[in-house]
């Protein structure tokens, strides 16, 4: 069995090759298969086409071929690879692959930030916990990790983790079949009426989907209300929240938006088609997953800007990845998820998550921070790139929202100042940005601002490149400091 990847070459117009992998590759194939055309001509130091060939005509081997040695070559002298700084290398874990969450990275990344950076006998803090990751790979390590993580719907994910991964094994057996028997009993009669009103409070008329998909899942919420046992309870509610999506009328691309007919046509799914596997996967990772937490873990405060008031132990590292300014609604992304599991009952719920998260998106923002402006006084190339947004932006709202980003970052991070030890390695994975042609270097910015709370800039690595949607090439940065009081 062959397996194949295209990657794309810019020489005077697109150039495509094909490179196809034997069963002896595929190890190969794994580790480049989730990455970028930007990312592999990056990876094996060759951009043009025409380069590419004319190195194959030296070595008298074929483009695949050269392109294979070339990249063979390159991860065997990376520790990181490309594939680990995103979801893609994690998808398919068990416990990772229940809900898919596109902005995270893997395991294996975190794993190896610990081994490089030498952290042993400490506890490690994550600001931004999103699923989970770096909590489950710092105890693969023994380390315990506080956490924050503004969403509910992805505190509920974690909590749930942790209470399964705590269960000795035969508790995980019994749990794991009496989870799939609750599931093959539910029984679809009754509609939970006060879901459905949660529903019109929320999005009002808006239409995510189809009258008998939107009945079904109000008869799930409703027969999953009667089972007795909480984990059985939240292992279904999570079966069907993350389902939501894909048999709605709405698709994640980068942000939630409304399927094409297109789309609709050749990729809308059932609840029938979906929730199965879904539930399996669950089943089996349950089942088959032997590995216990080493060490507790906590939540010291949901909300990463007020962990300097959160009543925690000292750090001695910080593993995360914020979000990246990048315009996203992180709570508008989930929205579907957070409704059906009761965190949205009406529109006030979802403005005030919206309020409480880090301002990453033009919908975030409001006329009450015009006061964050006064971060620039803490970074000068910040002023720069707002007094370049104020001229350029197609919103007004752009320089606002960048502005209350970085200020943002700030509180986040000089309260944990307040809770680090003295030279703890600070680990930042994150990307920059670009509005209206004017590039927003997220890394630098905050270096500068960071530098002045203590934090002093050890390496700025690139892990990897992508193109933003009008073609300019945007980075994604490990920045690792030492904070010393």
């Amino acid at each position: 069995m062959q397996l194949f990847k295209t990657i794309s070459f810019p020489d005077n117009g697109p150039k495509t090759v094909t490179i196809s992998f034997s069963q002896k590759e595929e190890s190969l194939y794994t580790a480049i298969s989730p990455l970028s055309s930007n990312d592999i001509r990056e990876l094996i130091g060759v951009s043009s086409y025409a380069l590419l060939s004319q190195m194959a005509d030296n070595e008298h081997r074929t483009v695949s071929q050269q392109t294979k040695f070339l990249a063979s070559k390159a991860l065997s002298h990376k520790k990181i690879l490309a594939s680990e700084v995103t979801f893609k290398a994690g998808k398919c874990e068990p416990f990772q692959r229940w809900y898919p969450y596109i902005e995270g990275y893997s395991p294996s990344f975190v794993k190896t930030l610990i081994e490089t950076h030498n952290l042993k006998d400490t506890t490690i803090y994550e600001p931004f916990a999103g699923t989970g990751t770096t909590i489950f790979a710092c105890d693969n390590k023994k380390l315990s990790c506080w956490y924050s993580e503004i969403n509910p719907l992805l505190r509920f994910l974690i909590s749930t983790k942790i209470s399964i991964q705590s269960l000795s094994i035969p508790q995980r057996n019994l749990l794991a079949e009496n989870f799939l028997k609750a599931y093959k009993s539910i029984c679809l009669s009754k509609i939970d009426v006060a879901l459905k009103k949660n529903y019109h409070n929320v999005f009002g008329k808006s239409k995510y989907f189809e009258d008998d998909t939107f009945d079904k899942i109000l008869q799930y919420s409703q027969a999953i209300k009667q089972e007795q046992d909480s984990l059985i309870r939240n292992l279904l509610s999570i079966a069907v929240a993350s389902i939501l999506v894909p048999v709605s009328l709405l698709k994640k691309q980068g942000d939630l938006r409304f399927k094409t007919p297109k789309e609709l046509a050749t990729e809308q799914k059932s609840i029938e088609e979906v929730l199965p596997a879904k539930v399996n996967e669950i089943y089996e990772d349950i089942l088959n997953f032997e590995y216990l937490l080493n060490v507790p873990h906590c939540c010291c405060t949901p909300n990463a800007k007020k962990v300097g008031e959160a009543d925690c132990p000292e750090f001695g590292a910080v593993i995360t990845s914020p979000p990246y300014l990048n315009g996203t609604n992180y709570i508008r992304n989930t929205k579907l998820e957070l409704w059906f599991l009761g965190y949205l009952k009406s529109e006030e719920d979802m403005r005030f998550l919206r309020d409480e998260i880090l301002t990453s998106g033009i919908n975030d923002v409001k006329a009450a921070y015009r006061d964050a402006f006064s971060i620039c006084n803490h970074s000068p190339l910040l002023k720069e790139v707002v007094a370049n947004l104020n001229v350029k932006a197609y919103d007004k709202r752009i320089p606002l929202m960048a502005v209350c980003y970085f200020n943002e970052m700030r509180q986040v991070f000089k309260g944990i100042a307040s809770k680090l030890r003295d030279n703890a390695t600070v680990l930042i994975d994150l990307g920059d940005s670009i509005f209206s042609g004017v590039h927003i270097p997220t890394d630098k910015i905050l270096i500068e601002i960071f530098e002045q709370l203590g934090y002093h800039l050890q390496e700025n690595h690139i892990l990897r490149t992508r193109r933003s949607r009008n073609g300019s090439v945007l980075s994604q940065f490990l920045i690792t400091f030492k904070y010393r009081k």
